[in-house]
Formats: structure tokens, sequence, C-alpha cells
């Protein structure tokens, strides 16, 4: 019947987020012995508890700084360690005691309680047990064994250790000797249990390709007989074992894919027993679990930070407890509300002092009140009296009399405040290129790393325009990972590049390529001003080859070489570009060959020819995005290589490397050369600055860059470079492939100032811009003019340089990271199709709703909106709809705050938008929203915001919730389509909304009523006091309803004059 009953009386309940994980994962579980507790761990050193079946939060704390390695709950508290710290920690979350010595207690790697409750043993990594006496928080014995262990348990007659030879060590739990030693397992014990007389283990084994896997039998050793048993067979690779108190000799045995069966360690396997469950980790590892002592409640924790719930089928949630036998917790007392008081009622008269204030028992004081001891009185020294006060006064007696100074009114007195209070305040934000001349730095104004200078309003009260009055906007830095700034417009001012992605349009969820077609939009829809690439960075940071190469920073003072990470940058970008136009461009057309504009614009085709030396030549053709420049290793004094001659030899480079021959039967090295089949359309060159040879290279060169070079391709491969001069004459379109001019195009450089020096610095002046040349087609549109121009990108500061600028290059403080080359006329060789953007959203993306949620056992919530109807027709030209969003912070916000009171904001926080809800604003069903979706994020959140937004934890996570859960990407469709429509939203505040949201609504289509009820030379009122002066509500909702109505009330008769008058 035992068997009957585990074979399927467990499932998953629930999952339960483990709170605060910078680094994702559970790393170990304990159910509290003496309550109705549930300990968890995590890898970055934070210890939480859950009460009751239901795992309701309890406490969180941060117990170390390094991963937490176990969890021993005991009666006085719960004893946690580190692999350098043990610290103890009431159920309050109060610290106990901690204990650090790196000299007895070094790389600990399991505890276990001892017969005496106030003592642990401890075993450590150097082949040492320590015992430590928690009462005198101190050592009390030490004793070295053979191997270093792994797991520690207590028997009842002997201290059974697990090491990591795979030995099971028997020790006499008083005196810690050595009683008896099995070898078990060939490889290390990663998990042990005692049931009973029974002792089982489990460990890894040696497979047939000579590696570490779990191996699929349990060892067992009988304590009493002393002897060992036969190894029992299991379905899965054990890593964890446990107990089962309430059924004797049960264990649950548990792998570190999720699967974990019940098996018996001296009863038959019955096909019963042999049932396999599976928790669901999403294909994760599962790093812990454990049985409460009940029986009834099973825990796992994988490598996100989530714990799964399981417990019997049969019990009912009243029945389910986690320990029989617990004592009752200690609760925080609830705090009694103040009473209310009503300061319209007429019998208090409304006065101030009607307050009732606190009650100070006799004999204490307040805070305010300090003693004589630590405080004098100080007289405010009145200022001297004027000059011209003391020549013009006439004594009589012992009193002065002179005639009263204008401007100030009886017996009034002068202070000078200047001192005190800075009535002259700047309107201008201070910038790098207004500031005092520094005498040691050698980098111009308009190169150095430019700040934002934050107000009370945060970024909206910075003056961008002063630093960019051109028609072209630029990008914000205050963004993590904004360092590929100036790449991004590279991108986006060459035209095939910025055409084709401006049409590119998929379904996936993270696609780069989509990104920068809504960054290009913006960029095109603005006339100078700025933007930011919130979004593109958003999509960036959720690739994991881009965090594998190191290109995700999470903070915005990350040291890094930006001249090495923006080449890493182009190279890792080009690729995934071509990728994913390339797909998208494959599952639409499947009869052609599919190429991207990426591979026309950059690809090379290229034969390489290996030689081993054997002799044996093996020829291959590949194409290649971009060409890392090879620089001469020792070059000579009197030797000058010119830049024409650097390129060729990076462009046929030959290098010794590593083949397989096939006469060899094995790999041997040989020699590889390349030879250029074609040349590309445009040359994109990684100068490799983070070597010594490109810095004597680019030190020698110390002029300027060619504005032009001639590539020829001849009939023995080698191509021949020549410099040549630029023209404004294009070469015609029947230029032969094998031979081109290639054009000057773009200079993304490093600037880095050597004479400062910023090493007791966190952050660092140095910043990366781009000499960008801008062609009459991005003029025209801009401009109404046809002109080519070469300006400087610096981030959000643009302005236009010469074209001798652009080419010059100063090593004392500019380095070139990332060089383009054009071919003369190279919009020529595209089709007028190819430079057409073709980008059209229909309606469909409003009624094609897609839930993105992943947990199968959570119930979605009732729909909160009425899905646009086809009979009721879509939004058009001059419809009015309503708009509200809700955000989460990311990343607080730094501050610093002066002696003399004034605040001065680092950092922003970082904001992500969380809920976005849309309401018809006409119609049957006028004040309905038709859109009210909740934005799947896997990006850490550090405050909800729930006082203000309504989000919860858990609202957001594809694994737990249960609103209507979509991506960010199908809601900004969403807007995209109404903002190409040209309907009116009205909504308040919706600058910073549609900032946060990254999209630019012309300002005709905006009616915000922060400016629509603002005086001049008045602060902003809030969407609250609105709603009570208008409506005159006693209590204010700050709803897009309330919005929707006020509006209606005052402006629908006039809905078509002030719709005018705000266009």
């Amino acid at each position: 019947m035992q068997s009957e009953f585990l074979a399927g009386s467990f499932s998953e309940v629930g999952v339960t987020g483990c709170e605060n994980a910078n680094q994702p994962g559970v790393s170990f579980l304990a159910f509290d012995p003496e309550e109705e507790l549930l300990w968890a761990s995590t890898f970055e050193g934070r210890v939480c508890s859950y009460y009751g079946p239901n795992l309701e939060k309890y406490t969180s704390f941060l117990a170390h700084t390094d991963p937490v390695r176990q969890l021993l709950p005991l009666q006085a508290g719960v004893v946690s360690i580190s692999p350098s710290e043990l610290r103890m920690t009431a159920r309050t979350g109060l610290r106990c005691f901690s204990h650090k010595d790196t000299t007895k207690l070094n790389e600990l790697q399991c505890i276990v309680g001892g017969q005496d409750v106030s003592k642990i043993l401890i075993g450590c990594q150097d082949n040492k047990l320590v015992t430590f006496d928690m009462s005198q928080v101190s050592i009390t014995q030490e004793e070295t064994i053979e191997a270093s262990p792994t797991v520690l348990r207590q028997s009842e007659t002997f201290t059974c250790v697990g090491t990591a030879t795979g030995d099971l060590i028997l020790l006499d739990p008083t005196s810690l000797k050595q009683q008896y030693r099995i070898h078990q397992h060939p490889a290390a014990v990663t998990d042990m249990v005692v049931a009973g007389h029974y002792i089982a283990t489990c460990s890894y084994s040696i497979n047939v390709f000579n590696q570490l896997a779990g191996d699929e039998r349990l060892a067992v050793y009988d304590v009493r007989a002393l002897r060992p048993l036969c190894p029992l067979s299991t379905m899965c690779q054990p890593m964890i074992l446990r107990h089962v108190p309430s059924m004797g000799s049960t264990l649950l045995v548990v792998s570190q894919a999720g699967e974990f069966q019940f098996i018996h360690v001296g009863g038959l396997v019955t096909p019963a027993t042999m049932c396999l469950h599976q928790v669901n980790t999403q294909g994760l590892p599962c790093c812990a679990a454990d049985v409460s002592p009940s029986g009834q409640f099973l825990a796992f924790g994988d490598s996100t930070g989530l714990i799964h719930n399981w417990s019997s089928a049969e019990s009912t949630d009243e029945d389910i407890v986690l320990n029989p036998y617990s004592h009752p917790s200690l609760f925080p007392d609830q705090v009694e509300p103040a009473p209310y008081m009503d300061f319209d009622d007429p019998e208090l008269g409304a006065p101030l002092s009607a307050a009732p204030l606190t009650i100070i028992p006799s004999g204490s004081k307040l805070l305010s009140d300090w003693p004589a001891l630590n405080s004098r009185y100080v007289l405010r020294q009145p200022e001297p009296i004027p000059s011209d006060i003391l020549d013009n006064m006439k004594m009589v007696q012992f009193v002065g009399y002179a005639p009263k100074p204008t401007g100030l009114h009886r017996n009034q007195c002068p202070y000078q405040l200047s001192k005190y209070h800075n009535s002259s305040k700047k309107t201008e934000p201070e910038s790098p290129m207004m500031r005092v001349d520094n005498p040691l730095s050698v980098v111009p104004k308009p190169y150095r790393r430019v700040e934002i200078k934050y107000s009370k309003l945060g970024v909206e009260g910075f003056d961008f325009q002063h630093y960019n009055k051109t028609s072209f906007a630029g990008l914000e830095i205050h963004i993590p990972n904004a360092y590929c700034n100036a790449m991004l417009q590279v991108l986006y001012f060459l035209e095939p590049v910025c055409c084709s992605l401006r049409s590119h349009k998929c379904s996936r969820e993270f696609c780069l390529s989509c990104e920068l077609n809504f960054l290009f939009r913006m960029l095109e829809q603005c006339q100078g001003g700025h933007c930011q690439a919130s979004n593109f960075l958003r999509t960036f940071r959720t690739l994991r080859e881009a965090s594998a190469l190191g290109l995700v920073m999470s903070d915005l003072k990350c040291q890094m070489d930006l001249g090495k990470i923006i080449q890493q940058w182009t190279s890792f970008v080009l690729q995934q570009l071509h990728q994913e136009t390339l797909s998208s461009k494959s599952s639409n057309a499947a009869s052609s060959p599919a190429t991207s504009v990426i591979q026309d614009m950059f690809s090379t085709d290229v034969e390489i020819e290996s030689v081993c030396r054997c002799g044996k030549q093996i020829s291959r053709a590949a194409s290649e995005m971009n060409f890392p420049l090879i620089y001469p290793s020792s070059p000579s004094p009197l030797q000058t290589v010119s830049f024409a001659a650097l390129i060729q030899q990076s462009l046929c480079r030959k290098q010794h490397t590593h083949m397989w021959c096939d006469e060899c039967a094995r790999y041997r090295p040989a020699k590889e050369k390349r030879r250029i089949v074609s040349l590309p359309r445009t040359l994109c060159l990684t100068c490799q600055v983070e070597y010594d040879e490109a810095r004597r290279f680019w030190a020698a060169l110390n002029g300027a860059l060619p504005l032009s070079l001639s590539m020829q391709i001849k009939e023995e491969g080698l191509i021949v470079l020549e410099e040549a001069y630029s023209s404004d004459q294009d070469v015609c379109s029947s230029t032969p492939k094998e031979s081109a001019v290639f054009d000057l195009v773009s200079v993304v450089g490093h600037v880095i100032d050597s004479t400062i020096d910023n090493s007791a610095s966190d952050e660092s002046n140095d910043n990366l811009v781009a000499h960008i040349r801008v062609g009459p087609s991005y003029h025209l549109r801009k401009e109404d003019k046809s002109s080519t121009r070469w300006y400087l990108f610096n981030d959000f500061a643009v302005q236009p340089i010469s074209q001798v600028e652009a080419a010059s290059i100063d090593n004392r403080w500019f380095t070139p990271c990332v060089l383009m080359y054009s071919q003369r006329g190279v919009n020529s060789l595209f089709s007028e199709d190819a430079l057409k953007v073709v980008y059209q959203l229909d309606s469909t993306v409003l009624t094609s709703d897609r839930l993105h949620r992943t947990a199968s056992n959570v119930t979605q919530s009732p729909l909160t909106f009425t899905p646009l109807q086809i009979h009721e027709g879509f939004p058009c030209r001059g419809d009015i709809i309503a708009i509200d969003a809700e955000f989460v912070t990311l990343n607080q916000e730094e501050a610093e705050l002066h002696s003399d009171g004034t605040h001065l904001t680092v950092k922003p926080s970082q904001l992500s938008v969380a809920r976005v809800s849309v309401v018809r604003g006409e119609g049957m069903l006028e004040g309905t929203p038709f859109i009210d979706d909740y934005i799947s994020t896997s990006e850490q959140v550090v405050d909800y915001l729930t006082r203000f937004s309504g989000i919860k934890p858990g609202d957001l996570d594809a694994h737990m919730s249960s609103k209507h859960l979509t991506t960010l990407k199908e809601t900004y469709l969403k807007l995209l389509y109404l903002v190409d429509t040209g309907v009116s939203f009205v909504g308040h505040g919706l600058k910073k909304d549609f900032r946060v949201i990254n999209i630019k609504v012309p300002a005709n289509q905006v009616l915000d009523t922060v400016e629509l009820f603002h005086l001049p030379n008045h602060r902003f009122v809030s969407l609250k006091f609105l709603a009570w002066f208008l409506l005159g509500k006693s209590f204010a909702h700050a709803c897009i309803q309330l919005v929707l109505e006020t509006l209606h009330k005052f402006v629908q008769p006039r809905k078509c004059s002030w719709y005018f008058y705000v266009c």
C-alpha cells in the first residue's frame, strides 16, 4: 500500500520565486524542524524563509557575500556557511554571530549537527573536520581525515563522512577518530542519507568517453551488520538524496535534470516504486531539494531562482502541514491605524492645532531635545555697518543718527546671503564645450566626453539643443551599453542598410533588425534633437552570444577598453543582422537564393588556400564581412609602411595554422593564404588598436587617412591598392567588379586623454566618436537641399566638421577603431526598390493577440479590456483615444547630497515599461479599454513601484503571471500602428510615457493634460488634483477614464476648433 501511495500521489501545486537573486539559482533548501518554515539560499549569498504550505514570504536577508553552500536549521536559529564564513541567524533575520578564520576555516564544504545541541561539525576542503561551539563562538576541536569531506551526516552510532575520493568514513562522534573506511564509488560522493541503520550514497562514475557522469546506482551500507548491501538501481542519475521520515526507509532520489523517484532501501523494487516524476525546470538544472518533516510536501530549487512546490494530491490545503510538531512562529504586531479625523467637521473648525500630538510619557524627552552637554547657543552676528552710513552719522550723546538708505524699510538691516544662498543660478547646463580650458588636456572640446547634468525634472530638464544645432539627431549616453552609439549612427547613414532595415519585419520577440528599424524611424522623424536606443539595448542584453563575448555591460561605470569592445561589437552585429535578415528573406522567398543587404553591402568573396607540410593543397571558398588590419611585427625605423600597403597585406594575409590532412590522417601545421575573388561594396576595417604593433603604426603615421583608395584584382590574384584623391564625379555604374574606387565614409575613433589620471576614479573620461559623411539624400529629406558634408557625432552632441578634420589622425588622443570605405556611387549598385522603405502595418496587429506565458499550471485572470471588433471599426485619423503606461525600476537612482543641501543626480533610475492601457474615446464603447497589456521582462526588477503602478512581483514573469502578458515588441507594434493611423493620444504626462516606451509621436497627435492645464511660470499639476478640481471627487483616482471624462466635459462641444488649435 505504501508503494502504491508513492507511485502517483505527488503533484506540483505552485512555483515560488526566490527574491533578489542577482545571480539566479537556489543553492540549498532545508525545512525547519522546529517551525512551519522552508529555508532557501541563493548563489549570491541571500537566505530567505517561507511560511506554511503556501510558502508566504517570512524573512529575507543577505547572509554572505559569497554563495551559500549549506543551511542547517537548529533550535536556536539557522546556521549558514559560505566558502569563507560561518554565520548563525535568528529566524526573524537578526544576526546571532558570524565567524571568519582563514587559518582554521578555509573553503567550508558541509556542516552537520552534533550530539551536543550547542556544537556543530564543519567539513573543510583541506581534509579537516572542525568542531565549533556556538555558545562560545569558538573552535573546540580539530581532526584531519584522509580525504576532503563533501557530505556530513549523523547516525545513532557514527558520524558519517562522504569524501571527494568516493570513500565512506565512519567516525566516533565524540573523539572524531576513524572507525571504518569503505570505498563506495570511483569518484566524489555527491550526497548521502541515513535511514535507520542504512546509509545510502550517490556519486559520479566514469562513462565510456572517460568523462564524469552521474552514477545510476546507489551504494547502500548496513551500519548494524557493518557490511555493504547490493546497490540500488535508479531510473535517473541521482545527485540529491533525502530521507522521507514518515515512510520508514523510503528515499527521495533527485537528478540534476529535475527527475525524481521514491525508492525503498531494504524493500523489493516493484513497478509502482519505479514511477518517475519530472519537475518543470524548463530544461535548467535542479540545484536543491528537500522533504518536509511531515512527508507531505516536497520542494525543488532550480538555477533560475524558482522553488517548485509538490504535495500529496490526496490532501487538501487544510490537511497539509510542513511540520506536525512545530512551534508557533513569531510575527510582527499589527499596527493600529490612527483614528480618522475629518477637517471639514464644523465642531473642529479645521484648525491645525486640532491634530493630536504624540503623547510623551512622563520622564521621557523628544529626540530633538539635546542635552546641554552636546549643544550650545550661538547668536547670529550682525553684518558690519556700511561705511557710507558711518560717514554721514551724527552722534547725539551715545546714539548715532544717519539718513535712511534707499531701498530699505525702517529698522531693517541688510544681510549678504551669498554664502548661504546662490540666487544667480545658471540656466544653461554646464558642458565640456563651455568649461574653462584645462591647460593639461590635449583633447579639443567637441571631442570630450559629454555628460548629462540632471535637474529635479530629470533628463527633461536638460538642454540638449545646446549640443546639437544640426538637423540630425544624436543618441543619449546615460543608458548601459550606450558605447555603441557611434556605430549605430554609422549604420543609419549607410543608405542601403538603413532602407533595408527599415523595411524589415519578423515575428521574433528579440530581433536586432526590428529594433534598428524602430530606432532609425525615430532618427528619421527627429529634426535635430535627441533619441535613445533603450529598446535596442534591451534586446541586445538578452542575446546570450553577446554576453559570452563580453559585450554586455551591467553598469555605466564599468571599466572597459572601448576601442577593443567596439570592434568586437561591429563584427558581432554585422553577423547577427545578416542572419536575421537572411532568415526572413529565405522564409518569404524559398525559390530564390537567400541573401541579405548586409551580405550585399559588406561581403567579400575570398578563396583560402591551405598547404600541408606533406605538400597536400586544399582550397575552399569563404565570405568575410570585415577585415582586421594586420600590422608589421617589427618595422624598421627607416622603413615606412603606407596605409595602402597595410590594407593589401591585411586583405591578402598569410598565416600559419593547423589543418586536417587526409594524407597524414591527423592535424598538421599548414600555411594559409587568402586571395580576394570579388571586391565588397563597402569595405569594413577593424584597426585592432589593442596591440602594440597597431599603436606603433598609428604613432608613425601621425597624419591623415586617405580619402579614397583605388583597388584592382589582377590575374595572379593580388590586389594593388593605390591612393587616389577624392573627386565629386562618381564612377559610372559599369565599373567592373574587379576594379573600383573606394571613398572614406566613416571613422569611429577612441578618444582618450592620456594627460588625465583616472586610476582613483570609477569613471573614465574616454569615449567613442564618429566622423560620418552624410550623403545628399539625407540632407534632402532634412533640409530640402542636396549636399554632402562631414559631421562629428559625439553621442548627443552633433556638429559639422571639415573634410580635412574628418580624415585627420592625432595619435596623442585619437585612435581609429573602425573604418569604412564605400565604392564611389555605391547607391547606384542597388536597385530602386532596395532604396525604398516598404514597411506598412495593418489592423491585424490590434486583433492578433498572443499570450506570452510558459506556465501551464497558472490560471489566467479575466480580461480587463474589450478587444476591437470588426463591426465597430478601427481607429481613424483624428479619433481620440486615451493612453496610460506603468513602469518598473531596473536600476535605482544614484544621487549625491552636498553639504549645502543641494541634491545632484549622478545616474537616473532606469525604467522599463510594464503595462500599457489604451481606452476608446468615441463610439458605443466609449471609455472601455481595447488594449491592456502587461509587458513580459526577463531582467531583474529592483522596484515594482506597486504603490503607483499596481504591478506586483510575478505579474511580469512568464512562468508565474496570470495577467494578459505580451512582449514589448507586440505592444510597440500596436502603438506604432495607432501613430501611423493619425489618432490623437490623450493622457497625463505622455512625454515621459512615450520616452520610456521609446516611441516618437508627432506633437499634433498628443493631447497632454499636463500641458493643457498648465499656467506659465507655475508648476505642473497632478492628475489627482485635476480630477478633484474638475470632477469634484472627494477621493480622486488618477486613472485615464477620469481624463477622458474631463476632456469630453470641457472640450467635446468645441472638439473641432480645439483640435485644430492643438495642431
